[in-house]
């Protein structure tokens, strides 16, 4: 690894503090900061460790920012097997003097779309490689809580257009619609991806509806819709109140949405009952699904977790679906001020892994953990873990050597830091 240069970065991130910033008008922020990544990978050959790969990666990124000017702009040095300066990302904005409502921007490897789901995401982080990205935006918002947003990109040769409004909470009731729409350069229709989003989220004191309904443009089958209702505790018992939560989760049987929220042709209705003690360190809960189209998502799952007078904390994990899939999970970890341990037994099926796990803290900035696993069948394929972190001020180390039974043993050493 390159010792100097990783000496040069620190000694430069330090060096920006002596700069003249005098130029920037007093009512305005200057910050920057010096994010580094370093680390190293190999395993053991010969009885002895040998390193195969290594890799420095410095971000510099510089901010000024007032009531009406947002600049970022970042510049990172890597050295693996070659070393080399490029510009990682870049944006500018700025609001309308006077009125907080209204603002354009130019943003260059930034703003990835991502649009929430009910509990996966309807479009996914990393759809659009982020280094692709380059474009520009107008928004709006500050009246009442509402904010809008409408941005026009390109990433490799395609145009991407997305549209965010978030309406104020009304005091019962809020809704969003989120679009990202996807233009291939070749405007072939079977490449292009439209998704449309409307969330609608409620608190009618005694239960909260939520509703997500997505869809692309009326296309045939290409729809879908997800709804639950929350907070509604219609029982309360002497361990504490229970939470019961129906929901439907619903697709057409032609989406495409990058995303992990909806399965095509799903046709699942779900019922589910948590229980929220307000008297003991405990938690339980059961869902049931039923799958209208086939057995593959009908089933149940159930948990419940416990930590006992003495400090030993419980969790149960069950899950049985209805072609025949079954997990269960069976954990159990005591700890101190200083150190921990536990043991989990999983079963997945046919086959059942037993993982225990020791921690050592000697002092608050350092830390060691060992974990080792076996088959409980008659293969028992053993696997070992051994990883001990530290923390010098703002640089945090990590030393980790694993093992498994089919390959020799590996190790990895990081140094991370965030320098202001």
């Amino acid at each position: 690894m390159n010792v100097s240069f990783l000496a040069s970065i620190i000694l430069f991130a330090g060096s920006i503090d002596s700069m003249d910033v005098s130029i920037i008008p007093e009512n305005w922020i200057f910050g920057y900061d010096c994010l580094i990544d370093a680390s190293a990978g190999g395993k053991w050959i010969n009885n002895h460790p040998v390193i195969d790969s290594t890799g420095i990666d410095a971000a510099v990124s510089v901010r000024i920012e007032s009531q009406e000017v947002d600049f970022l702009a970042t510049g990172a040095i890597q050295s693996d097997s070659i070393s080399r300066v490029l510009f990682r990302r870049g944006r500018g904005s700025v609001k309308w003097p006077g009125t907080p409502w209204i603002g354009a921007g130019v943003y260059l490897n930034d703003r990835q779309p991502f649009i929430a789901g009910l509990s996966n995401p309807v479009v996914e982080w990393g759809w659009v490689d982020i280094d692709s990205i380059q474009g520009y935006g107008l928004s709006s918002g500050g009246i009442l809580g509402f904010r809008g947003e409408y941005l026009i990109q390109l990433t490799h040769g395609d145009t991407l257009t997305q549209l965010d409004v978030h309406s104020p909470w009304m005091g019962f009731l809020g809704v969003d619609y989120s679009r990202a729409q996807l233009r291939t350069y070749d405007s072939i229709p079977d490449e292009n991806i439209i998704v449309n989003v409307l969330s609608v989220r409620g608190d009618f004191r005694y239960f909260s509806p939520w509703l997500i309904v997505a869809g692309a443009d009326g296309e045939q089958g290409k729809w879908a819709v997800s709804g639950e209702i929350r907070e509604y505790s219609p029982f309360d018992t002497r361990w504490g109140s229970i939470e019961i939560v129906p929901g439907i989760h619903f697709a057409g049987n032609n989406i495409e949405f990058p995303g992990s929220a909806f399965v095509s042709g799903q046709k699942v209705i779900t019922l589910g009952a948590f229980l929220e003690s307000r008297r003991y360190f405990a938690s339980a809960g059961i869902k049931g699904m039923v799958d209208l189209e086939s057995d593959s998502l009908s089933g149940v799952s159930a948990s419940a977790g416990l930590i006992s007078r003495a400090g030993v904390a419980w969790d149960v994990i069950f899950d049985y679906y209805a072609d025949g899939d079954y997990r269960t999970v069976i954990s159990s970890v005591t700890s101190d001020s200083y150190a921990s341990a536990g043991i989990a037994v999983e079963i997945i099926n046919d086959s059942s892994r037993v993982t225990g796990s020791a921690s050592y803290s000697p002092r608050d900035d350092v830390c060691a953990e060992l974990t080792v696993s076996g088959d409980i069948d008659d293969s028992l394929q053993p696997a070992c873990g051994l990883a001990v972190s530290t923390a010098l001020g703002p640089v945090t180390g990590l030393v980790r050597i694993d093992w498994n039974y089919a390959d020799s043993p590996s190790f990895r050493i990081d140094l991370r830091g965030l320098l202001k």
